[in-house]
């Protein structure tokens, strides 16, 4: 039998390692997030000649403002008084969560203020699925309804190639009960994604358990409130 190449199999392993970074660093282009683009501004009095304190309070009330429009498209007005508390104390003060990017577009001192204007990315999929979570959404517009369920799966092992890495990344996101799919952590044994599902870890194991990824079948090998340990036998993992 051939012995791996301990040369090639290195080589492979930092392919991997450099994609999986480009992964976290990109997260809305590779893991298919649901993502909205919009403007806003922000402005702030200048207290004591003090413009970069101004500045930075300017930047995170637009940033506000961007949270806020991807809101007025994702959350009826006549939402209950007990929703919009919730969109105040759970949502508001983690505003940048859920700012993927910005760029500031324009930005001045005027009046004795400090005015910014921002093109941002938001995270409208990770927005929706907390505000299902906080029972804000329900069922409003939505063709999935109940709340979601944050799951960390567990691969022993490592993928072969980055096509193979993107490649279980799409099956993953194609299961009937995924909402969402996040490259949390890579090292030489193994590697974590963050599930966002319908159904409770016990429910996506099954699913997992059926599924086979290049022809090897998954063997589920432990199921926790909150996590999936999974393998991938004979194919499409390299293990030594």
């Amino acid at each position: 039998m051939k012995s791996p190449n301990p040369a090639r199999t290195h080589a492979q392993r930092f392919t991997l390692c450099l994609v999986f970074s480009l992964v976290l660093l990109c997260p809305a282009a590779a893991a298919g997030l649901e993502t909205e683009s919009v403007e806003a501004e922000g402005s702030a009095t200048i207290h004591n000649s003090n413009l970069a304190q101004a500045r930075e309070q300017a930047i995170s009330l637009a940033l506000r403002g961007a949270l806020e429009k991807v809101l007025s498209t994702a959350v009826s007005p006549q939402i209950p008084a007990a929703g919009k508390s919730v969109i105040t104390d759970k949502i508001y003060p983690v505003t940048e969560r859920y700012i993927l990017s910005y760029r500031i577009v324009r930005e001045a001192e005027q009046d004795g203020a400090y005015a910014v204007r921002i093109a941002a990315t938001v995270d409208a999929g990770s927005l929706k699925g907390d505000l299902r979570s906080l029972g804000v959404l329900g069922g409003q517009g939505e063709e999935r309804t109940g709340p979601g369920t944050s799951i960390t799966l567990i691969v022993r092992g490592t993928l072969a190639s980055h096509h193979d890495f993107l490649a279980f990344r799409e099956m993953l996101a194609g299961m009937p009960p995924i909402r969402g799919v996040v490259p949390r952590f890579l090292s030489q044994d193994r590697f974590e994604m963050g599930l966002e599902s319908t159904e409770n870890p016990q429910g996506v194991a099954r699913e997992l358990s059926k599924r086979r990824f290049k022809g090897a079948p998954i063997r589920v090998l432990r199921v926790e409130a909150a996590s999936i340990e999974i393998t991938i036998q004979n194919q499409g993992v390299s293990r030594e």
